[in-house]
């Protein structure tokens, strides 16, 4: 019998009696035992919302009573582009092959069960578990997350500079680095990274123009640092947070302050046509500040979302174009794995939307007469896709998964399948993620 199915029949009958799981010595869970698929894995959250009709199924306009088709993610889906009816800005394709050919399609997956809100599907995503009531949005989630997974049971232990969660708001993003959960914790986070505000916003005056702090942030400040200082002596178990070696922390600041320096002298690469800076989206800043992250650390874990798309609520061809710009930063994204010597070959990615949207539309109209469309729970909202993909010999390439009538995963399926990618997925107490791995996306 193989360990993980010995541990899932033990916790059905032990799981009222465990409290947490039994802890080693040497503060590790068990023991480290699993192989590894590759090296490095990047996980995009096409977050804000997307509905299977524009994406997998290709229909574009038919839910607006316009019988015009065509594939608006030619860089992650085959088929081809909309030729009529255009009312987005078509950018040209950047990959050849698109990600769907280069791994697997699961064209129908569920999100079974709990609100499909932004921070819920987030935290689905990124915990394994669903959340059956509204969140805290200013609190940790209660089940340890993807990060402290990785970092907890990777062997040996991998240091915060190895795991990456770049988001592109703020808002409640930032909590999930790190759970409550008594077992992990802080000590297991992310580096969190929100793009628009460190490179481009108020991060960048402060950071790189040195601007002044108003009165009111000084006594934050102060603060701030009398905690810091306070906490300088004790040992990495006892800090009340995140951890970076004095090392990392020295390479992180440097990289933040050299990444500044890019953007000032306008030598930054962006996910747009010509590296056109006029056009990058919000979800094209958070892929650029990805990258960065990608080519300056090469992190072994590296989450990234996307929540433009959320414009859907009142702006339909919003909503079509920041999904045909979002497919192009993805793609852009892959291209430059490919071209990095550490990445390259042994990389895989990722995607899949945190959920979906109505079937039926909401009452607002855009410019275009065309209908927008919320997220409330229905069926449709609970209908996603997956797209796995890596190199030949790893991964299965070019294969389709799943139909409407047959769907072949959850969206807690992704952690179990990362953890197994990145191999210490054995390694976890099976209670604590009740997804299985996407075994079909691999040779």
């Amino acid at each position: 019998m193989k360990r993980r199915d010995f541990i899932k029949k033990t916790a059905l009958t032990a799981a009222t009696a465990i409290a947490a799981p039994y802890i080693l010595p040497t503060g590790r869970l068990f023991a480290a035992t699993g192989a590894r698929v590759v090296n490095h894995v990047v996980y995009v959250l096409f977050a804000g919302g997307i509905r299977n009709q524009e994406s997998v199924e290709q229909q574009y306009l038919f839910n607006q009573g316009i019988l015009t088709g065509g594939n608006l993610m030619e860089n992650l889906l085959s088929g081809a582009a909309p030729t009529q009816n255009l009312v987005y800005s078509k950018w040209p394709k950047i990959l050849a092959n698109p990600l769907s050919m280069q791994g697997s399609l699961f064209r129908e997956v569920r999100y079974k069960t709990g609100p499909t809100g932004h921070y819920n599907g987030h935290t689905v995503a990124i915990t394994g578990n669903y959340t059956e009531t509204g969140l805290n949005l200013n609190i940790n989630p209660d089940y340890p997350t993807l990060f402290e997974y990785y970092r907890r049971h990777s062997d040996p232990e991998r240091s915060a500079i190895n795991a990456w969660w770049i988001s592109e708001g703020l808002g409640p993003y930032p909590s999930l680095n790190y759970s409550l959960h008594p077992s992990y914790g802080p000590a297991y986070g992310a580096n969190y990274l929100r793009p628009l505000t460190v490179f481009a916003g108020a991060g960048l005056e402060q950071f790189g123009n040195a601007v002044a702090y108003q009165p009111d942030d000084v006594s934050r400040i102060n603060q701030l640092k009398s905690l810091l200082d306070k906490n300088f002596p004790l040992s990495a178990e006892n800090l009340p947070g995140l951890q970076n070696r004095p090392e990392d922390r020295e390479a992180i600041k440097n990289f933040y302050l050299d990444t500044i320096a890019k953007v000032q002298s306008g030598t930054i690469e962006v996910p747009t046509p010509g590296n056109d800076y006029s056009l990058l989206s919000g979800d094209g800043i958070a892929l650029t500040g990805a990258w960065e992250v990608l080519d300056r650390f090469a992190p072994e874990l590296l989450v990234v979302n996307t929540t433009n798309l959320d414009v859907c609520h009142s702006d339909f061809s919003s909503y079509v174009n920041l999904l045909h710009w979002a497919d192009y930063g993805v793609g852009w994204l892959w291209n430059k794995i490919q071209q990095h010597p550490v990445l390259k070959d042994d990389t895989i990615m990722i995607c899949i939307p945190e959920h979906g949207r109505n079937m039926e539309s909401n009452n607002l109209v855009d410019g275009n007469g065309l209908r927008a469309y919320d997220h409330t729970g229905d069926d449709n909202s609970r209908r996603l896709f997956a797209i796995v993909a890596g190199p030949s010999g790893k991964v299965a390439q070019g294969q389709n998964f799943g139909s409407p009538n047959n769907p072949v995963g959850e969206s807690i399926d992704i952690v179990p399948t990362i953890a197994h990618i990145l191999g210490f997925h054995e390694e976890i107490p099976s209670y604590l993620l009740p997804g299985r791995v996407l075994d079909e996306a691999f040779v």
